[in-house]
């Protein structure tokens, strides 16, 4: 059995959403899978969102352990190889696709389900080639601190290299998992860049229609052909990363990413369109305020942590 999942909390539903309909208007017969790093609001009905929906509290015993440690990002992330452990050994996957929420698919996948079944784990890496001096961000030197791959998609295949990698990576985010890049720490992100080293089989896809986002948009362009969308004339666009997009602000991000915006990018201008329209159309206004379940309760536990090491300064 292969699958489609994602991880998410309930104020990501929305693109949770989106990303759920672009996998089945191409992969119909394939299951997709969301993993809530919340817990279920009996208000929402989660079976329009996914074909199956299961909290990361049930599958993780440590969980609530992890849920005071980590914010909500780091939490969602740390919690991935987590996952695949599960899909692998409760489920019997033969292969999981792992996409963010913020993904839209505009292409069929079905190659990765084929075409490498000789591999273990398949990277795209955020950028394929030199990004110009030009005092603009984000620069080569930021991938040394958030990591050469972007996690927001990774394939893995249940082989037994791939246990052996996931073992291995879960320890990591699980000690480590926080976003603390002056110690070389980015979430599940940095350790992976270790991983074409450390394991047998991880393969670096070389295809431009794959993950183009923010980040990358200095070597990607789009043209609109046949009715098809092409990436620099020649890749089919297979997915977009509309990372750190907001439906009610739209713009490219600009915090980490500036520079370019939409107005000097007319190729991405009709796909952010879209995507702003089926997220509100898929609730985004009424999802991204709903607080973390966990979120209360790891505020308390740092308050409480601080307010003791304020007393003991005071201890005789």
């Amino acid at each position: 059995m292969n699958i489609f999942f994602s991880i998410c909390s309930n104020n990501y539903l929305a693109q949770a959403s989106v990303l759920g309909r672009s996998i089945k208007k191409y992969h119909p017969e394939t299951t997709f899978m969301l993993f809530l790093c919340d817990r279920k609001v009996s208000s929402i009905d989660y079976g329009q969102i996914a074909d199956e929906v299961i909290t990361l509290e049930s599958i993780e015993p440590r969980f609530n352990e992890l849920a005071l440690k980590y914010n909500i990002i780091e939490l969602n992330t740390c919690l991935k190889p987590r996952v695949f452990e599960y899909l692998f050994f409760e489920k019997q996957v033969s292969c999981a696709v792992y996409l963010d929420p913020d993904i839209k698919l505009f292409h069929s996948l079905s190659f990765l389900f084929t075409d490498f079944t000789n591999k273990n784990i398949l990277l795209t890496p955020h950028i394929y080639t030199p990004i110009p001096m030009d005092g603009k961000k984000p620069d080569e030197q930021s991938f040394l601190i958030f990591g050469i791959y972007n996690l927001g998609f990774i394939t893995i295949y249940n082989t037994a290299e791939s246990m052996k990698f996931l073992t291995w990576w879960k320890s990591r985010t699980y000690q480590h998992g926080n976003m603390d890049t002056y110690k070389g720490f980015f979430v599940d992100q940095l350790p992976v860049n270790y991983a074409p080293l450390f394991f047998r089989g991880v393969y670096v896809l070389e295809d431009y229609g794959m993950n183009m986002a923010p980040w990358n948009l200095h070597e990607r362009w789009l043209e609109y052909r046949d009715e098809n969308i092409y990436v620099n004339q020649n890749d089919h666009l297979k997915f977009y990363h509309f990372s750190s997009f907001n439906a009610d602000q739209p713009e490219l991000p600009q915090h980490f990413y500036n520079r370019y915006r939409l107005e000097n990018r007319t190729d991405l201008q009709n796909i952010y369109h879209d995507y702003k329209a089926e997220l509100l159309g898929a609730g985004f206004r009424g999802f991204t305020g709903v607080e973390n379940a966990y979120a209360k309760n790891r505020k308390r536990h740092i308050r409480n942590i601080r307010k003791q090491k304020w007393i003991k300064k005071f201890l005789p």
